[in-house]
């Protein structure tokens, strides 16, 4: 028994030493290992935020009172409206079909006696529509009710502190099952895959000398792109970064089970890039990393309870935010285990 676990152990230690000389030595994986991480993290990080900034609103104020521009000077002091004021709707109408304004504010000629305010949104852009209508309709106040707003774990509301985790999942998600695929596919093409299957090296070898380099260069981007994000956008790490790690190690077992489910499928490098490119848009979109689950149909959240992106999201985004750590989320936690343990036993069917 011995024996065989030396053996084994010979056999795996060459298989990685040629994994990684082979990931290390190739320009185009140091490329994309290191540059498109932090590539998407800045696109998203600076582009990816649903904050209502310098939105354009029209203002038609038949009352001309002092509370209709104590009012108008509360949304002015927001910073997230630039107002432009017309002397009647028509105009105003006609700004808003031009696109020169998204929303108009109206005050009547008795704004001051009936306290109504008439709000139109262009709603072409209903996501726009809603924030710019939540916003202003926040600015509105009343003698006998007042409003006091606390926001935990985010006091500024700034989508990139909810953003940016979610940012450090797909980049780990793309990078993995990518990377996966096209080294089983790349032996396949270059006839090296023939060689290994006359070796004695076992099917469980061969899945362990793929998988450990790409794991290696997740748990490297995850590390890189956390450290931008601290440092660049100032996103909070409140968490056990222990808790992050085991998180990271069971979120890949299902990127990487997947990355070799796919080269199984695949004969060529571009079949396989095509192919997760078809698996990795659905994961995204059902994971809740933009789109609210519970906003979903009731059918299509029983399909996210199958995409371990968004257990990992959840996790990565209260490690960042609220300070979770490992027993906060035994239930995302075990999620992982066992759709990784899944995707890793199909991908040990797959490959012969």
């Amino acid at each position: 028994m011995t024996i065989l676990i030396t053996q084994s152990w010979i056999r795996l230690r060459a298989l990685l030493g040629k994994e990684f000389l082979q990931l290390l030595r190739d320009p185009r994986m140091r490329f994309f290992v290191i540059v498109p991480p932090i590539v998407q993290l800045f696109i998203f990080g600076y582009a990816a935020t649903f904050d209502v900034k310098n939105a354009n609103v029209g203002v038609v104020d038949a009352s001309h009172s002092a509370f209709s521009r104590a009012l108008l000077s509360d949304v002015t002091a927001t910073g997230h409206f630039r107002l432009h004021y017309f002397d009647n709707m028509r105009i105003a109408e006609d700004a808003i079909n031009r696109s020169d304004v998204r929303a108009i504010l109206r005050f009547p000629y008795n704004f001051e006696s009936s306290g109504a305010i008439q709000l139109v949104a262009d709603g072409s852009d209903s996501n726009s529509a809603l924030l710019q209508h939540s916003v202003l309709a926040g600015t509105q106040k009343t003698p006998l009710i007042e409003i006091e707003h606390r926001a935990w774990f985010n006091p500024n509301l700034e989508d990139r502190e909810y953003f940016v985790p979610g940012i450090i999942a797909n980049v780990v998600l793309i990078a993995t099952m990518i990377l996966t695929a096209m080294t089983v596919v790349r032996e396949r093409e270059i006839g090296t895959l023939e060689r290994l299957m006359v070796t004695p090296l076992a099917r469980l070898e061969f899945v362990v000398g793929k998988m450990v380099p790409v794991a290696c260069v997740g748990l490297f981007d995850v590390i890189l792109v956390t450290t931008v994000a601290v440092a660049w956008f100032g996103v909070p790490f409140r968490g056990d970064p222990l808790a992050l790690l085991v998180g990271t190690l069971l979120y890949l077992m299902s990127t990487l089970g997947l990355g070799l489910v796919i080269s199984s499928f695949s004969s060529t490098q571009q079949q396989a890039m095509l192919l997760a490119v078809f698996v990795i848009m659905p994961l995204v979109i059902l994971s809740g990393f933009a789109f609210p689950i519970r906003n979903m149909p009731q059918s299509v959240q029983l399909i996210t309870w199958l995409d371990p992106l968004r257990y990992y999201l959840i996790v990565i985004r209260d490690i960042f935010l609220k300070g979770g750590g490992i027993g906060d989320h035994l239930f995302e936690y075990s999620m992982m285990l066992l759709l990784g343990v899944v995707a890793l036993g199909l991908s040990m069917t797959r490959i012969r």
